[in-house]
């Protein structure tokens, strides 16, 4: 039996050939005719739950997304989506772990990582925090900062008092710098910091500042994250006041002066000031004190000497001064611009003091006549006030006649 052939014409067979050839082309470019997503980001929104994301890619249908615990070992499919993100729930804290995205037109992306966040231990997926600075804000408050790591997400800071060995979490911030509230006074600390990705950084000191106790006693305290004041100076010394300078320290808020007699142990403390002088006030006359400054956030400075002047009158300023035999001034009145000093206090203080009592010079004795310039002085009337070593004073009244 003969069978017929059926023709077809030439143009539905080219349209057919067509029709598959496009059927593959679309097949092919599905299968790997696109390109990788790129810009993968995470954000962790808990310890053990983040949201991941990434660029979108023309022509895809749909995304498959891996992670795993680390960077080795088998994948896990997060879920294959057509949105450009999805949130991975119930990793674990504290863990590092890598992903890698593909659209359905691509291959696998490179891998990325990411922190699933958490307690207080930690990881050493970056750098830990370094450049930690403490300012003290107020005897019970402090500013910490730290430098910005790369990758990390949140910071968290611990502190516990020097002789306290459990830390205390203040919390977890996004940012680099925390403040402390509800500290105790004039308290040494340590704190640390870490990244989320990071371990703890290394530990730091901080010092709270004091209490104003204008009046008080006591031996001070001050933190040490800045040095304390320097250029300090005693401007002018009256027989019953005194008033103080020193150089102003940067970050520093306000400074606390103390004083005390030179015989005594205990400083009294005038105040906290803002300001880098203050008038110490309430001295007795013709004694020998020290006083000492702090910023606050600084330890106290070096102990600065000074003497208070006898309070001089109208009346006993003229009158003839007894009990001076050791005491000599020559020549007096004198004319010229030396004068010479006779006294038996080798090692003592002598002090040039005007009629109103304010000590205008000072200077070691070291010979038992000592030449002193007076060059300076305008013509008047002085006293030459010298300190020994014990305490005794010798006064003498000076005539400056040129």
């Amino acid at each position: 039996m003969h069978m017929a052939r059926i023709l077809f014409p030439n143009a539905i067979i080219r349209t057919v050939a067509l029709l598959l050839l496009l059927w593959g082309s679309i097949a092919t470019a599905q299968a790997q005719g696109c390109s990788q997503p790129s810009n993968l980001n995470s954000n962790v929104f808990s310890p053990g739950s983040v949201s991941l994301r990434w660029s979108a890619i023309q022509g895809a249908r749909s995304y498959t997304l891996q992670y795993r615990l680390g960077n080795a070992g088998a994948w896990t499919i997060g879920g294959t989506i057509t949105a450009t993100n999805l949130t991975l729930s119930n990793l674990l804290p504290e863990r590092v772990y890598t992903w890698r995205v593909k659209a359905s037109c691509s291959t696998y992306s490179s891998v990325a990582t990411f922190n699933s966040g958490g307690g207080v231990g930690g990881n050493t997926a970056c750098s830990s925090p370094s450049n930690q600075q403490a300012t003290t804000l107020s005897p019970s408050s402090v500013s910490l900062s730290w430098s910005a790591i790369e990758g990390s997400f949140n910071y968290t800071v611990q502190y516990r008092r020097s002789n306290v060995s459990a830390w205390t979490t203040a919390g977890s911030v996004p940012g680099t710098n925390l403040t402390l509230s509800g500290l105790v006074a004039n308290t040494e600390y340590n704190w640390r910091v870490k990244a989320s990705c990071s371990v703890y950084s290394s530990i730091d000191k901080f010092n709270t500042g004091s209490t104003t106790v204008g009046g008080g006693t006591g031996t001070g305290g001050g933190s040490t994250s800045c040095s304390a004041p320097s250029n300090t100076n005693t401007n002018v010394v009256l027989p019953t006041s005194a008033q103080v300078s020193w150089e102003p320290q940067g970050g520093a808020l306000n400074y606390t002066v103390q004083y005390r007699l030179a015989t005594s142990s205990t400083y009294i403390t005038v105040g906290t000031v803002t300001a880098a002088n203050a008038t110490i006030t309430g001295l007795q006359a013709g004694r020998e004190y020290v006083w000492r400054v702090k910023a606050n956030c600084s330890p106290n400075g070096s102990d600065v000497q000074f003497s208070t002047p006898f309070a001089f009158t109208s009346t006993t300023a003229a009158a003839p001064l007894s009990n001076q035999a050791n005491l000599r001034l020559f020549p007096n009145p004198v004319t010229t611009d030396v004068v010479h000093i006779q006294t038996e206090a080798t090692g003592g203080q002598l002090f040039i003091l005007n009629s109103a009592g304010q000590v205008l010079a000072n200077e070691l004795i070291t010979d038992g006549v000592q030449t002193l310039d007076v060059s300076r002085l305008n013509n008047g009337l002085y006293f030459i006030r010298v300190q020994q070593a014990g305490g005794k004073n010798q006064v003498q009244k000076l005539v400056v006649a040129r």
